[in-house]
């Protein structure tokens, strides 16, 4: 690590990479309570609290949440997206307005959200329900000790371990109106990455080897072809893993394209399985070079807009603003965070 870029993200860097550079890069155990007040007058954090209802839900719906604000019928305003971006920020569980929504997602009858199928439990065909969601959401705050959170676990790495049996896409999927649909297993979404990202309690050598090898197999499969739900006479598009190429070398991204590859490559070091699958390690020492050129510093400028629209697959910007190169802090703050939990800092 450059010793003078470290000292611009922990003093120049919003409050939330200050704290997040000391505590997951450094290794630190920083004192929250000197940087939350700036945290918390982030204008982006202030309107996600003001979602919040007496009961403790924040927004009108679960899977939804638009920060800044959308106009949308359904999705404009939500628990998941609030409590996603809020633990992006480092605002902690304790904090009044965190504890009451979780607290209300642990209640009977807990999901207000209309789209039915954002409550359906049909895995065999791609539908794995909303308390996988839920158990990802809390995932986010280092919180996996509920009974339903170790179900979801056990359910996903199930789910991933069963694509190291699968011999092409072909032999899972159908085709109807011209769309390729799930016809047989289906392939894991964003959320069972992201759930086996953010707990450890099913880490043990073994099951990031299995895990590892079914990461092989999704990269060997790649480009991913857009696969929908078949429901009846119904497509439904799920939460598919992007981007669809994983084999797809840093080098060769284009401006709009780093989005995708930051949000998955940081799941996949989460997970600790980088150093296991040889095509990611590839990339992530192809990062490492990509900082090497700037002096430590990501001087590629990426496209704003899926980093800076927060919502339940979208966002990654912790600055407020991207005005005076402020970019380049988000940028190089993922980029460190990558390869530190990838083994390679």
């Amino acid at each position: 690590m450059n010793t003078e870029v470290i000292r611009t993200l922990t003093e120049g860097a919003c409050a939330s990479i200050r704290f997040r550079t000391r505590k997951e890069i450094l290794g630190e155990n920083p004192d929250i309570s000197k940087y939350l007040n700036d945290i918390l007058t982030d204008k982006r954090v202030q309107y996600a609290f003001s979602w919040q209802k007496e009961n403790g839900f924040l927004g009108d719906f679960f899977h939804a949440g638009w920060i800044p604000a959308v106009k949308m019928k359904y999705f404009g305003t939500g628990a998941e997206g609030a409590l996603r971006f809020l633990s992006e920020m480092a605002v902690p569980d304790t904090y009044p307005v965190i504890k009451k929504c979780l607290e209300a997602l642990l209640r009977d009858n807990w999901n207000p959200d209309p789209w039915k199928w954002s409550t359906v439990f049909e895995p065999e065909i791609g539908l794995f329900g909303a308390d996988n969601i839920r158990a990802v959401v809390f995932s986010y705050f280092g919180i996996e000790d509920h009974d339903f959170i170790q179900t979801e676990i056990r359910r996903t790495l199930g789910y991933v371990r069963a694509v190291s049996d699968i011999r092409s896409i072909e032999e899972i999927t159908g085709t109807y109106r011209q769309k390729l649909y799930y016809s047989g297993t289906p392939l894991p979404d964003l959320y069972n990455l992201k759930l086996l990202a953010f707990t450890k309690s099913w880490r043990n050598e073994k099951n990031l080897d299995i895990i590892s090898k079914a990461i092989e197999k999704l990269i060997e499969f790649s480009p991913l072809p857009k696969v929908y739900i078949k429901i009846k006479s119904q497509l439904v598009a799920p939460a598919q893993i992007q981007p669809p190429n994983l084999k797809q070398s840093p080098y060769e991204l284009g401006p709009r394209d780093w989005f995708w590859w930051i949000h998955t490559m940081e799941l996949f070091a989460r997970m600790r399985i980088v150093k296991k699958v040889p095509s990611l390690l590839q990339q992530a020492y192809e990062l490492k070079s990509i900082l090497k050129e700037g002096d430590g510093v990501f001087l590629l400028k990426p496209h704003d807009g899926y980093f800076k629209a927060w919502s339940v697959y979208s966002g990654l910007a912790l600055e407020d603003s991207w005005k005076n190169n402020r970019w380049k802090f988000d940028m190089t703050f993922r980029s460190l965070l990558i390869l530190k939990y990838a083994g390679l800092l």
